[in-house]
């Protein structure tokens, strides 16, 4: 169907736009939500605005004329459904990083000749997207406070060795698991580190060793002192840093 006073490229706008809406505000609501299917049908409507809005009409004939024969509107269809396809997989592939998401596209279509488009728009989302933001799955770690976890796998120090990204602190330098507030001043207090790693002393090792259990950005242990202990009256209270009432986000 199309909207009279919109035309092809109108209606399919308007769809787009709808779509995107309604996505956003399901992804951004507390309950749990799909990614992969709405991605691509936002753009698979994108490929078709694209191919209906940006080509020009002579454009299409030209590419799809035949031995002299000019396109049926049934070819000109099929032409701009290719566009949706195209763009299914790149915005998906884009959105989530996944280049399996060309290979899932042509599977489930097994359309002839349509690797090549598939996989080079894929791998040119991907690395558009690179270059603008984190992939939605890392973003949406990154906003709950695990910012960590995408900076070490999405960027480049993914292929680095682990001792090129981290380095070696000593004990004395930590966060011990069970901490007193105490303690926990101290160590803020005495350092300049803007990470503090928790770890658990090796009760069968009298090294300077411990076991990582996590992290705490200094900012994160200034909230925690001031919530726990705002007027320093009970400094010796011991607390459990892996507690989930004190991770972020709460478990």
């Amino acid at each position: 169907w199309v909207l009279p006073w919109a035309g092809v490229a109108g209606t399919m706008t308007l769809c787009f736009l709808m779509k995107w809406t309604m996505t956003t505000l399901a992804l951004s609501s507390a309950i749990p939500a799909g990614v992969v299917a709405p991605t691509m049908i936002i753009g698979g409507l994108l490929g078709r605005v694209f191919g209906h809005v940006l080509l020009p009409e002579w454009f299409v004939s030209m590419i799809l004329t035949k031995d002299g024969q000019p396109p049926t509107e049934d070819q000109k269809g099929a032409f701009f459904a290719r566009c949706a396809i195209v763009g299914a997989s790149a915005f998906c592939a884009a959105v989530t990083r996944a280049f399996a998401m060309a290979i899932t596209v042509f599977e489930v279509l097994a359309l002839p000749n349509s690797v090549l488009p598939l996989c080079s728009s894929a791998l040119a989302a991907i690395f558009v997207a690179n270059k603008v933001s984190l992939p939605f799955f890392d973003a949406n770690l990154a906003t709950r406070n695990l910012g960590g976890i995408p900076a070490i796998t999405f960027t480049d120090k993914a292929i680095e060795p682990v001792m090129k990204v981290m380095h070696v602190v000593d004990l004395s330098e930590c966060l011990p698991q069970i901490v007193t507030l105490r303690h926990l001043l101290h160590v803020v207090s005495n350092s300049d580190h803007d990470f503090f790693p928790i770890v658990r002393p090796l009760d069968w090792d009298t090294s300077n060793q411990g076991l990582l259990e996590g992290t705490m950005t200094r900012r994160q242990v200034e909230l925690l002192l001031k919530k726990l202990d705002p007027h320093a009256a009970t400094p010796d209270r011991e607390i459990d840093l892996m507690n989930p009432e004190f991770q972020a986000p709460p478990d």
